[in-house]
């Protein structure tokens, strides 16, 4: 055969089974099974055999550790590819290479037990509790809240999460900064309650970690538990799932995940550049079911108070429901009369999880219909961003109570200092904040005062929740 000339997989592949001609049926019947291993590994992540390299190798031993083989069965698939490997050198196909043998010995002699997150049953009870922290807020502490933090953010450090301050909130997508204002208060500084000004670092470590033992102890006991090589070890796990191999994952975290990656695998070395990327795959796994916004619009001749009382009378669970109306007063004959009038008719806003739509449309259906992406049946359902639902309620001015209140202390310009008023009508201008009204309640209202190039005046009394900072870029 030419030297120098680079196979494909499909000529390495016919070359392999060509050799197996003179074996026994039973070691023939081996080699088939480690072949079909390999083709499935090799295809599943576009890689060539022609690049073989101890990644490579180390990559295919923990996937198929992760599948469930025995150490020993992986120890004979490595030993066998290197066989095969050494049979095409000779044919100079490829360079000789000794790299699953050296993987087949590092597993041998390897102490390590089988990683805890290798085991399906221990990765799904994980990943089962970590949603469940995503789905209902607060529901594991505030060790619940940090771990599923840093684990929307690539497995950030709890050091670096523990030092989070109100202001740092702004920089983070909708659902890991709803987890930071919900922790916050108007008299502490750091967003996670975790006594800063008392504790050392070690201390709050350790608390996290006696935390994070209490949340996930049910399903995997780890003694000396470490919570960033917890974190990167769950994260790792969740990238691995969705397509990365073993040595790409370890790559995007910075350290160690031992409760994943076996101690003989090595980061890729160009992984980091795709991070952001694998970001939002890991992101995908374990938001998919949470609840989101939708909306959808009310058939001619229905009212919302009819269609609000069967949807709490038939469906389960009950969706959050959001019709935003507008007090409107009139006169009628010598009676005044106070009237709801809907600030978007015939439209409603749901907030449910994605899995639900669907049924409750089944049961709905002659009285209202849910928005999609296109003009088609069987487009998916049009999700509203919380970050839009967020803007829309402020620029109406009311509200549902996942949209907090703003602390007075975490919003609080003082008179003469400027702000963007997100109301509608007013196109986000830029106001000066004249008066602060109703300090001592748990949030400000904001007087403000608005000029015209023509020197008119007027003022605006408006919720903190619809202005906004000026960010200066």
């Amino acid at each position: 055969m030419p030297a120098n000339k680079r196979y494909t997989n499909r000529e390495y592949f016919e070359f392999f089974q060509s050799r197996l001609s003179g074996l026994g049926a039973e070691s023939v019947l081996k080699y088939r099974r480690t072949l079909s291993e390999l083709d499935c590994f090799l295809t599943g992540h576009r890689l060539e055999l022609a690049d073989l390299s101890e990644v490579m190798a180390a990559d295919w031993a923990t996937e198929l550790l992760r599948q469930g083989l025995a150490k020993s069965t992986v120890i004979r698939h490595l030993n066998i590819l290197s066989s095969l490997v050494k049979s095409a050198a000779k044919k100079c196909m490829m360079s000789y290479s000794d790299v699953p043998r050296t993987i087949a010995k590092l597993l041998t002699e390897s102490k390590q037990g089988m990683p805890e997150f290798l085991t399906a049953l221990v990765f799904e009870g994980c990943l089962g509790v970590l949603r469940g922290i995503l789905k209902n807020p607060g529901d594991k502490g505030i060790c619940g809240d940090m771990f599923a933090f840093a684990m929307l953010n690539g497995a950030i450090p709890f050091g670096e999460v523990a030092l989070l301050k109100k202001g740092d909130c702004e920089k983070y997508d909708d659902v890991s900064r709803s987890i930071l204002e919900r922790n916050q208060s108007p008299r502490r500084e750091f967003v996670f309650d975790l006594k800063q000004s008392y504790r050392t670092s070690g201390q709050i470590y350790s608390a996290v970690a006696e935390g994070l033992n209490s949340v996930f102890g049910r399903h995997v006991a780890i003694d000396g538990l470490d919570p960033d090589d917890l974190a990167r070890s769950m994260w790792t796990a969740c990238a691995i799932r969705c397509g990365a191999t073993a040595s790409e994952a370890l790559g995007c975290v910075d350290g160690a995940a031992p409760y994943t990656v076996p101690e003989f695998c090595e980061p890729a070395d160009n992984a980091s550049g795709n991070k952001q990327l694998w970001i939002k795959s890991v992101n995908s796994v374990l938001i998919h079911d949470m609840p989101k916004w939708y909306a959808m619009h009310l058939r001619r001749g229905i009212k919302f108070d009819d269609l609000r009382k069967e949807i709490l009378e038939s469906i389960r669970p009950v969706p959050e429901l959001f019709y935003p109306c507008e007090a409107i007063m009139k006169h009628v004959g010598n009676k005044t009369v106070v009237e709801d009038r809907p600030f978007i008719s015939q439209t409603a806003f749901f907030k449910s999880r994605p899995e639900s739509v669907m049924p409750m449309f089944q049961m709905i259906g002659d009285k209202a219909w849910c928005y999609r992406m296109c003009n088609a049946p069987d487009a998916p359902y049009a999700v509203i961003s919380q970050s839009e639902m967020r803007r829309f309620q402020a620029a109406v001015g009311v509200f549902t109570p996942d949209v907090e209140v703003h602390p007075l202390g975490e919003l609080s310009p003082k008179p003469g200092e400027s702000v963007i008023i997100v109301m509608a009508g007013y196109g986000n201008r830029e106001v000066e904040v004249e008066e602060v009204i109703n300090k001592d309640c748990g949030s400000a209202i904001f007087r403000v005062k608005l000029s015209t190039d023509q020197g008119y005046e007027w003022r605006v009394d408006v919720d903190a929740r619809q202005i906004e900072r000026i960010i200066n870029s």
